[in-house]
């Protein structure tokens, strides 16, 4: 086989009880257009067995310590010889034959091809890159796909351990490379996240922020009004229990 188009990379730890549902539906994908890669982070809850059972239909994996999300998704890009990357946590689950679906919007020129996604709550979330982008990330890994070329000199910061993919995003967005919406569910996903981390997440989307927009006085202005807004979504949590 030739190079795959697209090269599907899942990292993980300790999930033992949703990895299954989602190793099956990478693995029900169409193979002649996908490989596989599963970085473990050195988990203890018997996913290594698991992983073990379907080795033979996976392109490659590893299980060895890192120092968190994006160092693994970093050991995932190294590996990966498809032409475009996607990453699926270990508790979602792609839709059935959705890689063959999008293969007609997969094409070269694009830097990000992005659809929605389903959250377990019932919320659909629908990825777009915009004027809304400078505030915070508006791209959901799970709806993403990645050129490979982006990846050719940059790869995730991993002192940035829960929105370092906002970099990426920023960089598009700000070169005005292209990029293509697609109005199809690619995933399921899990709610409850590390972006989820509501303090955690908004000190690094702010601290990523800066990297790109150099007034202070509307860096100040836009890290207020994110705090605004992160204030309303805790407390519709609180109320309601929406955690996205």
């Amino acid at each position: 086989m030739g190079r795959p188009l697209v090269s599907i990379i899942t990292v993980v730890y300790n999930a033992l009880p949703t990895l299954e549902a989602t190793i099956q539906s990478v693995i029900g994908q169409d193979k002649e257009l996908t490989e596989y890669w599963i970085i473990d982070g050195g988990s203890t809850d018997g996913s290594i067995d698991l992983i073990r059972k379907y080795e033979d239909q996976l392109a490659g994996w590893c299980s060895e310590p890192d120092k968190g999300i994006y160092d693994a998704m970093n050991k995932g890009i190294n590996r990966a010889t498809g032409d475009w990357l996607y990453f699926i946590g270990g508790d979602d689950t792609l839709r059935p034959n959705i890689i063959r679906t999008i293969e007609p919007y997969l094409k070269a020129d694009y830097s990000i091809v992005f659809g929605e996604i389903m959250f377990d709550n019932g919320h659909l979330y629908r990825s777009f890159l915009g004027p809304r982008t400078i505030l915070q990330n508006t791209v959901h890994h799970q709806s993403a796909f990645y050129n490979s070329s982006l990846f050719k000199h940059y790869r995730y910061d991993d002192t940035i351990k829960i929105v370092s993919e906002y970099d990426l995003h920023l960089r598009v967005y700000t070169k005005n490379k292209l990029t293509y919406y697609m109005p199809l569910i690619i995933a399921d996903c899990a709610t409850g996240g590390a972006s989820s981390e509501l303090s955690r997440s908004l000190k690094e989307t702010n601290q990523v922020r800066t990297r790109y927009v150099k007034n202070k006085l509307k860096n100040n202005f836009l890290s207020m009004f994110l705090n605004l807004y992160y204030m309303q979504k805790a407390i519709r949590y609180f109320l309601y229990g929406h955690r996205v």
